[in-house]
């Protein structure tokens, strides 16, 4: 299964980018048009739209509409790599409790996922939008876990793990500051607790491995 691709880093740019930049944060590189995901797609849920309105729409609608899709689209991306990574490591993992973490991982991914899915259908967001942009690999972490020995692979996934989380947890952040959208932020609200604990817990399991090669 490929899940790591530029996509998928494209769209985490977008949100953790935009949203500071609007909410005057931290991680202001960048001019608003970055948050305008609507100009780029062209289309609401996922239908064309007329040449006119992509013209004239003045935004805030539209705007709100295409960065809950690419939020969700986002979300729905980092649960597939979670569970993806989770299975290398059952696969290859050594110690008992980075084996125990992929269960857990799988476990709480695929219920988020679950949760994701309820949204989109609720806001009828065509479920293919959400796998656009697929593309061939390049070097990301899961293609360096795959490559990795069995006796190198915890700390890297482990690491890996912990970073990915925090790259979530900071865009689920961005997004709860600047989104209009009530179903969205109390759907972001009840993921992040379980994000904070994943990333928690893998620091945890870090903190007790041997210190052996982490890239």
């Amino acid at each position: 299964m490929k899940m790591q691709n530029s996509a998928y880093w494209k769209r985490l740019r977008h949100i953790v980018l935009g949203a500071a930049a609007l909410v005057g944060g931290a991680w202001f590189f960048g001019a608003a048009p970055s948050l305008v995901l609507a100009s780029e797609a062209g289309s609401i849920g996922g239908e064309p739209l007329p040449k006119e309105r992509r013209q004239n729409e003045t935004g805030a609608n539209t705007r709100r509409v295409d960065r809950a899709e690419d939020m969700i689209a986002l979300l729905h991306e980092g649960n597939r790599m979670a569970i993806e990574g989770a299975k290398l490591a059952l696969e290859k993992g050594q110690a008992e409790r980075v084996k125990n973490y992929a269960l857990l991982l799988t476990k709480e991914h695929q219920r988020c996922d679950n949760q994701l899915m309820d949204y989109a259908d609720q806001k009828q967001i065509d479920r293919r939008n959400l796998e656009d942009g697929k593309q061939e690999p390049t070097d990301g972490p899961l293609e360096r876990l795959r490559v990795r020995q069995p006796q190198n692979f915890d700390r890297a996934f482990i690491l890996a793990m912990v970073r990915e989380h925090g790259k979530m947890i900071d865009a689920l952040t961005s997004t709860m500051q600047e989104s209009r959208d009530t179903d969205l932020r109390r759907l972001l609200a009840g993921q992040m607790p379980v994000l904070q604990r994943l990333k928690r817990s893998g620091e945890a399991i870090l903190a007790r491995l041997p210190a052996n090669s982490e890239n």
